[in-house]
């Protein structure tokens, strides 16, 4: 009985420890930053570099102001006003900006300064156009690095997006 305790607890202390090796320490090569916006060189896509209610603060390098806690409608509303393209990224567009750093937020926070401004007290959570099942749409929480879903009418942070 003493021994499967002890194997038991092995394999907790296995499965929940971090394994540093695993770690991006550098950031995104293909992600290359270009004033407002970031062009990732793989698949083409453009990025706005700071959360829709934010600006980007070019004598400073980072964003400045406050992330808009959106709708989905709303996150939508967004992108077509800022006209250009810009839309609310798929999930699979939006999980391009998402590597397992060792400590701190869950993307290239080179490319995309000030994410953490859009932890509203769970996390950084960007929306996704992507439905997960009928009304409820993905969205991905950077400073730990989840996908989840919630319904359209909740309020969570947008990144947009477009094609080169």
């Amino acid at each position: 009985m003493q021994r499967s305790f002890v194997l038991a607890g092995l394999l907790l202390t296995l499965c929940t420890r971090p394994i540093s090796a695993a770690c991006i320490m550098e950031a995104n090569d293909d992600l290359v930053a270009s004033g407002a916006f970031v062009t990732d060189q793989t698949s083409g896509l453009v990025w706005q570099r700071c959360a829709v209610g934010m600006e980007w603060a070019a004598n400073e390098s980072r964003c400045i102001g406050e992330p808009e806690g959106l709708d989905l409608n709303a996150a939508h509303d967004a992108a077509a006003n800022a006209a250009g393209g810009w839309r609310v990224p798929t999930g699979a567009e939006l999980e391009t900006l998402l590597f397992d750093t060792c400590e701190g937020p869950k993307i290239d926070s080179t490319a995309f300064p000030n994410i953490s401004s859009s932890d509203f007290g769970d996390g950084a959570n960007f929306w996704t156009s992507t439905e997960a099942m009928p009304g409820m749409f993905y969205y991905f929480e950077f400073m730990h690095g989840y996908v989840d879903m919630h319904s359209p009418g909740f309020t969570l942070s947008a990144l947009l997006v477009r094609d080169q």
